[in-house]
């Protein structure tokens, strides 16, 4: 079955952002296809550079034999990337003949359990402003994309956890997804949601499900108590728990906005190819997040901490409900346990306000609006496509902060 979130919209725009940023990898029999239709023809080096037929237009992946990937242009981006914004193998070949990575962007396939999650990301304009057509409809084209991307990258499912070694019985899943959408969507005095104190309201029900004494229930015992205290959660007047963030908590959050840094600079075409530079600069970010450096004209934590936002603010309400929400939807990925996937979306969430709030500064502005907010979202959400599994997905997973990330939010100063 195919789990995603049916409200959400997404009909691509051609913006190109993800042309401009993304490795376009290509299968052997694509890279093949391609060379016979003298794909070549169509590459440019930059946009006033005319073709070079002489050039192979594609390049080995490092410890990835069965895949090739598109050589980028001096500024970074794809090569196959015209003037106007469009994909010329998409105008020359036609849309079914885009390589299948580029087909599948925004989304992303995650066999779990007996199911495949689809997520989209967030890295992608359109998917942040929500135009277009909604997934749901999308269902029939997504299936078949499904299909080509398992037969030609076949992944076994992985297992659902709740925490680390707890594999919670499979019904609990779609119990747990709407249970914690219906907490995120409780309404406050003023009818809307207030998604800072929902949040921590999640978070003592996650902390409580995380108790091992919960852990050894019985599958029949887990659901009826799951049922039974999410049904709380949702109903109760009790205030949730206020507390501030933890000073490892707080040095954590550093450490993950770090993360984000380096994706952002590797994704910088001049410091890709100058590796010391590359060093030197995140070195520097790094003692900046710890005091020990000023900040950077693109990066000063300080002045972006200080910026305020509010969250009452219709727009930026609406694009943090909703990205929290298809979040939900789509929990169970198998890439890491369920409540490590709250605490990483949650920490994406906080490090979106602190680039967004840089963007508020560079603006002139003293007040993270859904302009400077989405910006930073998109920043932040960059991360996701360099969290595929091993060392770095692992740290990612630390630096998140667990629990305390939803304790964390907002970053910023509350207006």
């Amino acid at each position: 079955m195919l789990v995603f979130s049916p409200e959400q919209r997404f009909t691509c725009a051609e913006c190109g952002r993800c042309c401009r940023r993304a490795t376009v990898a290509v299968t052997l029999r694509e890279a093949e296809s391609y060379r016979h239709a003298r794909a070549e023809r169509w590459f440019r080096d930059s946009d006033t550079e005319p073709p070079d037929a002489s050039i192979d237009v594609f390049e080995p992946i490092p410890e990835h034999t069965a895949l090739l990937r598109v050589r980028k242009r001096s500024d970074g981006a794809c090569g196959f990337l015209s003037p106007e914004g469009r994909c010329r193998i998409h105008e020359e070949m036609g849309a079914d003949r885009k390589p299948l990575t580029c087909r599948l962007f925004p989304f992303q396939f995650h066999p779990a359990n007996n199911d495949v999650v689809i997520s989209a990301s967030f890295a992608c304009p359109t998917v942040i402003a929500s135009k277009g057509a909604t997934i749901a409809s999308q269902k029939r084209e997504l299936q078949v994309l499904q299909t080509a991307w398992s037969r030609e990258f076949p992944e076994a499912a992985a297992t659902v956890e709740l925490t680390s070694g707890h594999i919670p019985p499979r019904p609990a899943l779609p119990i747990l997804r709407k249970t914690l959408c219906e907490m995120l969507d409780r309404g406050s005095a003023n009818g809307r949601p207030d998604l800072r104190a929902n949040l921590r309201r999640i978070a003592a029900l996650l902390e409580d499900l995380s108790r091992r004494r919960v852990a050894q229930l019985s599958p029949d015992r887990f659901i009826e108590y799951l049922g039974l205290v999410g049904g709380y959660a949702i109903t109760s007047d009790k205030p949730p728990k206020t507390r501030p963030p933890t000073r490892l908590s707080r040095l954590l959050f550093r450490g993950f906005l770090l993360a984000v840094l380096s994706v952002q600079s590797g994704l910088d075409p001049i410091l890709a190819w100058r590796r010391t530079a590359l060093r030197a600069k995140l070195l520097r970010l790094a003692a900046h997040l710890h005091g020990l450096a000023p900040g950077t004209p693109a990066f000063d934590f300080r002045r972006a901490v200080r910026v305020g936002i509010c969250l009452d603010n219709p727009e930026l309400h609406a694009v943090v409900h909703r990205f929290l929400t298809t979040g939900f939807e789509t929990l169970g990925t198998g890439r890491r346990p369920i409540v490590d996937e709250v605490s990483m979306l949650v920490a994406q969430l906080n490090a979106a306000c602190v680039f967004g709030g840089m963007h508020a500064v560079l603006r002139g502005k003293h007040e993270v609006d859904v302009e400077s907010f989405s910006q930073g979202l998109l920043e932040s959400s960059d991360l996701g496509h360099a969290d595929a599994g091993g060392f770095f997905s692992s740290l990612l997973t630390s630096l998140s902060g667990g629990v305390e990330a939803l304790y964390t939010f907002p970053p910023l100063r509350l207006l």
